[in-house]
């Protein structure tokens, strides 16, 4: 596959999943916690690389004031208009809205940004092209921020891999390249940046969240992996996995809806 091509189908993916990406509540907050730990003060110009529906983009704004710029960023034109839906919404006028690869962003010069963003949008990115155009692109002393699930996490997403691989499919875990502090930090460091602040927490999904993890996952990271199943064969595991996870919301719904996730900064 060309990186034509592989750009092509995660803009097909995600636009495919705009219309529902807001209903999962813990977006919002996965998204204003990382807006909240970096702390932007007012008249920053930053920049929410793999923006989707604008999540982290709208805390931003809101927090730099009239006087800051917030650029968002994403390959999808779906996410992208549901986006812009939500700030004309909140009657914020200072953000841009540009459709683009979030890794390569030429558009903008050296220096561009006195903070960077992206909450959770890693797990679909090439990390190290992705960090290292976002360094270009900091301003000196600036700030990165990013957020990841640890490894393993969340439960109803080592369900669904356990259940692919009774189906013939050996999936990867998305969150590992940056799932732990360690690594976070590694990566940074690799991509150069002076590692600051990590901070591990955890985040609780709630049971409405869970109406929407099969198609979260097929329309995710694994949508090409699911795509060489026949139609009996996903229907199989469908049924398989949502039955699993209703066992566990019955049993065990503590474990199924607490998630680990990590913080990581870094500083130009």
């Amino acid at each position: 596959m060309t990186a034509a091509d592989s750009q092509g189908s995660a803009e097909t993916v995600f636009d495919g999943r705009a219309a529902t990406y807001s209903n999962h509540t813990w977006h919002i907050r996965y998204a204003e916690r990382l807006v909240e730990l970096a702390a932007p003060t007012a008249g920053m110009r930053i920049l929410d690389a793999a923006t989707g529906t604008g999540l982290a983009a709208i805390a931003a704004a809101r927090a730099v004031g009239p006087t800051g710029q917030v650029v968002g960023v994403d390959i999808s034109a779906g996410m992208l208009a549901r986006a812009r839906q939500a700030i004309d919404a909140a009657g914020l006028t200072t953000i841009e809205l540009v459709k683009a690869d979030a890794t390569t962003l030429p558009q903008f010069g050296d220096g561009s940004f006195d903070l960077v963003l992206c909450s959770a949008g890693l797990l679909y990115l090439p990390v190290q092209a992705a960090l290292g155009e976002w360094h270009r692109l900091l301003a000196p002393g600036g700030q990165i921020g990013f957020s990841t699930m640890a490894a393993g996490f969340p439960v109803a997403a080592r369900i669904f891999r356990d259940h692919a691989r009774r189906h013939g499919l050996a999936l990867t875990d998305p969150a590992t390249a940056l799932g732990t502090r360690t690594r976070c930090h590694r990566a940074l460091r690799d991509a150069g940046f002076t590692p600051a602040k990590q901070v591990g927490e955890t985040i609780r999904f709630s049971s409405r969240d869970l109406e929407h993890a099969w198609e979260a996952h097929t329309r995710g990271p694994h949508h090409d992996a699911i795509a060489t199943l026949t139609l009996e064969q996903v229907e199989m595991f469908q049924r398989d996995y949502t039955e699993t996870l209703a066992d566990l919301l019955r049993t065990d719904v503590d474990h199924l809806l607490t998630s680990e996730v990590i913080y990581a900064f870094g500083g130009g």
